[in-house]
């Protein structure tokens, strides 16, 4: 009996000092979030739905598997591990680019029209809409801000750089302007 006791004791400890253990690194990743611009909530230890939301956004925006949780390679690239802090390649952070926090659904909508990402997350679309601003301001085709959002110049940029790639001049980021532009995610190349 007293076996028992003193098992189911040791159990209920344990348990709580890992739940105790685990807020800490939740605190830490609101923190981190929070510096790079991805959060603004409270931080309050708690994996919530806007907790999970930023840390989609931090890792789509630093290409890593967008799952919301606080993945191995999530922790290191925040830097809330003594690893990453002392490796002398850790990745280059992005930081959060200012955006409103709610694009234009439809605008969203129209520039993936006939692409493989029309069905995909607004964070994956807006991700990828700020990486296209960016390559063609790159390639002299963009003159405007790196903001996730599409706009009329960055659907006149995007024929520009079809036509002069010999592709259906679209406006529109499907499949073969995203792989000229060398931004389709991997698992979105074989399917249509």
């Amino acid at each position: 009996m007293n076996r028992i006791f003193f098992f189911l004791a040791f159990l209920i400890v344990a348990l709580s000092s890992h739940q105790l253990l685990a807020q800490p690194s939740v605190s830490s990743a609101q923190q981190a979030l929070t510096r790079f611009g991805y959060y603004q909530g409270a931080i309050d230890g708690s994996m919530g739905s806007a907790t999970s939301a930023a840390i989609r956004r931090f890792q789509v925006a630093n290409h890593l598997r967008p799952t919301g949780t606080l993945t191995p390679e999530t922790t290191e690239a925040l830097g809330l591990n003594n690893r990453a802090s002392t490796k002398k390649n850790s990745p280059q952070l992005r930081p959060a680019t200012p955006a409103p926090l709610a694009p234009d659904p439809k605008a969203l909508a129209d520039i993936f029209v006939g692409g493989p990402l029309l069905a995909a997350s607004p964070e994956i679309q807006v991700a990828t809409v700020q990486k296209a601003q960016q390559n063609l301001k790159l390639l002299g085709y963009y003159a405007g801000p790196i903001n996730g959002l599409p706009d009329a110049n960055l659907k006149a940029a995007l024929q520009a750089y079809q036509k002069d790639s010999k592709f259906k001049r679209s406006g529109h980021l499907d499949k073969i302007t995203l792989m000229g532009l060398n931004i389709l995610p991997g698992s979105y190349q074989s399917g249509s």
